[in-house]
Formats: C-alpha cells, sequence, structure tokens
C-alpha cells in the first residue's frame, strides 16, 4: 500500500501536459490567420500552456469574461511576438511563451496586438457550465474595433524572427515558469525528468519497505 501511495503521489508530477496553442493561427482551416488554435482547451493544473506565435505581430493577453478584449489588470501578457511574413504556418522554431497553470478556474484571453479580437480572436481556458465559450466569443464580438498597438501592451522585447522564447509573470490561477528562456527544457525531457526522480523516490521507499 505504501508503494501505492507513493505511486500515486508522483503521477501529477509524470503526467503533465503542455497545451501547445497556435497564436495568429486559423483553428477552422490550419493556416497563418485569425485567433487561436485550438481556441478552447481544459487544462489542469501543473499543465502549462505553450503559446506559439505564427507570422505577423501577436500576443496572448488575459482579459475577463465579461470584457474579453480588455486586458485583465495585472493579469498575464506574453509581451508582442513578432515573426517574419515568409516562414510557413509550423516552421521550426517559432517563438514560444509559457504558462503554468495552477487550477481550473477559467482564464479568458485574446491577442491585443493582432487588434481582432472583436472578430474572435480570443481563447477560453476552462470555460465552465455558467461561463461558457460560445457566450465568452459572443461578449468579444460586441466590443468595440480595435486596430492593434504592438507598441502599448509589450511586456517583453518583440523577437524579429522566430526561434526566441520568453516567459511573463501573470496573477490569478496561472504562473509563469521560473526557468530561463534559455534554459527551459523540452516538453519531452521534463517528462524525462520526471519520471526519473519518481522512480528514484520510489525505489529509496521500496527498500525501506
Amino acid at each position: 500500500m505504501k508503494v501505492l501511495y507513493a505511486s500515486a503521489l508522483f503521477l501529477p508530477l509524470v503526467l503533465a501536459t503542455d497545451y501547445t496553442v497556435g497564436v495568429g493561427k486559423d483553428e477552422n482551416t490550419g493556416k497563418k490567420g485569425l485567433g487561436f488554435d485550438p481556441s478552447s482547451i481544459h487544462p489542469i493544473a501543473g499543465d502549462v500552456i505553450v503559446w506559439e506565435f505564427r507570422s505577423g505581430s501577436h500576443s496572448a493577453v488575459q482579459s475577463t469574461f465579461d470584457n474579453p478584449c480588455t486586458p485583465k489588470e495585472g493579469g498575464f501578457n506574453s509581451g508582442v511576438q513578432t515573426v517574419d511574413d515568409n516562414l510557413e504556418v509550423d516552421a521550426p522554431g517559432l517563438p514560444t511563451v509559457r504558462l503554468l497553470v495552477n487550477d481550473t478556474e477559467p482564464l479568458w484571453f485574446f491577442d491585443q496586438a493582432g487588434g481582432l479580437c472583436n472578430q474572435g480572436a480570443v481563447i477560453s481556458v476552462n470555460p465552465s457550465a455558467s461561463q461558457t465559450d460560445a457566450v465568452f466569443k459572443a461578449n468579444a464580438a460586441k466590443a468595440p474595433a480595435s486596430s492593434g498597438n504592438p507598441s502599448s501592451n509589450s511586456g517583453a522585447p518583440p523577437p524579429s524572427s522566430a526561434g526566441n522564447s520568453a516567459s511573463q509573470s501573470p496573477s490569478g490561477s496561472a504562473s509563469a515558469p521560473a526557468q530561463s528562456p534559455s534554459q527551459s527544457p523540452s516538453s519531452g525531457q521534463q517528462l524525462i525528468a520526471g519520471s526519473t526522480y519518481a522512480g528514484a523516490i520510489l525505489a529509496a521507499l521500496w527498500a525501506l519497505i
């Protein structure tokens, strides 16, 4: 029983998931375009949202359910990420920003730099029965049109080409991992490291039984 308990204890560490979200990618066509792909996700605590930016200037900015196109005060802001228009939609080395999910409370984001929030450039994270993805998008459609202003909302220096990554400090129900951009391990490395660590602990517990 002790071994089974230890296995359950370390299971979340091993099974944490990365949710990759294309920013500036049309989820219906799979091509460069409007919004987020996918536009609604359901991560759990310990999972990571990986914002992956496509051609043009885009950002992932936290908002609220009632005001989808207005930045939430103190909320997460990826900073404006600028990517060469000539790159393919799923080119390797696109800039990414990682966001750690702390719980399953609803979170709401929009692409402020893209300036097309009221046309559907929004994403819901863990929408609920009372605050649905459909109503969130309907609220966004009611917002005034915006042309976007990349220079005013950047929380990090915008990269001039693909291949850069950054992390911003959010508030509320999500937070940026502590690793620096140049030292952040890949999802595969994180999984292996977690599995190795959990295995070592379980081996030690087994020896004590």
